[in-house]
């Protein structure tokens, strides 16, 4: 066993065993355990880009002031957190089917509804210095576009150092140029940020009865979140065969998406791409071959340039009508 799990845990109390370890991606390591008599799971921060802190500061939130249903908090540490044991969670990528899709969009509906008083974009503060979890714990940003920028900044700091950085910045300096585009969007709420199936559990009558991994919970419009879930639910390698329109008819059952989605659906698209191409190296686990990292990330750069160069053509367009 790893000496990071058992300080972790003893920093609350003796009285815990490792079960197993379940899951090591970069910036997390998740752990099986019992922790005072009860079965668990321990989070654990393996590397610097993680932000548990912010991550349990979310659930706190969700937990106390919506109705979506997640695990307990058991114990937060520095960088790490325990969270009771949760067995409507999946413990592998469970099928796709029309039923479990629509339940999906249901939820992430709901999870918007509930926290639509945010009231402001911004990133979440970690859980140390929340005084009141009915609080939404969000650093206040002025517009979406402030809090995007910000985003994209810290992408671009990380794409720095695996030879992307001028690709990110060329992003951010388009949304600079652009941020009325940004600004128009709907309004705030808390956004998951990984809203798919293997972090959603559902009950027997097929309703949600459990959320996990709030890692990237933001607060920003609704678009942000639907997006970061229907681009890879849905996009090429797919493992179904339901349509997206099933998801948002579901989502829309619960909360219509604003009037101009489709709009700026493309511009969030393309910012998004930055994410997944940071994701693409972080994530990488040691039997990953370099040149397989290395080649998917130029598909995905050489993507993310042809969007770049379309959505700037299609603006110029509409300012020269």
């Amino acid at each position: 066993m790893h000496d990071e799990i058992h300080d972790a845990l003893s920093t609350h109390t003796d009285e815990y065993e490792i079960v197993r370890e379940r899951h090591r991606v970069r910036p997390h390591a998740t752990y099986e355990v019992r922790f005072r008599g009860e079965r668990a799971v321990c989070k654990l921060e393996i590397h610097p880009e993680a932000e548990l802190g912010r991550e349990a500061a979310a659930m706190r939130y969700v937990d106390a002031a919506t109705s979506i249903p997640v695990p307990e908090l058991l114990a937060v540490g520095d960088d790490h957190f325990v969270a009771r044991w949760d067995d409507s969670v999946p413990r592998a990528t469970p099928t796709r089917d029309e039923a479990r899709i629509r339940a999906l969009g249901r939820g992430l509906a709901t999870l918007h509804a509930d926290t639509a008083e945010i009231g402001w974009t911004g990133r979440l503060e970690p859980a140390s210095v929340v005084d009141d979890p009915t609080e939404p714990p969000v650093e206040t940003e002025p517009r979406w576009s402030d809090t995007l920028i910000a985003l994209l900044e810290r992408r671009a700091r990380f794409l720095d150092g695996v030879g992307y950085g001028d690709l990110a910045r060329e992003v951010l300096g388009w949304v600079r140029e652009d941020r009325a585009l940004f600004d128009a969007a709907g309004d705030a709420v808390l956004c998951h940020g990984n809203y798919f199936g293997e972090h959603v559990g559902l009950d027997t009558d097929g309703e949600v009865a459990a959320v996990i991994d709030f890692e990237h919970a933001l607060a920003a419009p609704a678009e942000w979140d639907y997006l970061r879930t229907v681009l890879p639910v849905f996009g090429p390698g797919a493992d179904h065969d339901v349509p997206e329109a099933v998801f948002r008819e579901a989502y829309e059952s619960v909360r219509p998406l604003p009037t101009g989605f489709d709009r700026c659906r493309e511009a969030l698209t393309l910012c998004n791409g930055l994410s997944y191409l940071r994701s693409l190296h972080l994530q990488r686990g040691d039997r990953d071959a370099p040149h397989a990292v290395a080649r998917r990330a130029r598909r995905l750069a050489a993507s993310i340039r042809d969007r770049l160069a379309a959505v700037r053509d299609e603006n110029r367009g509409l300012t020269d009508a």
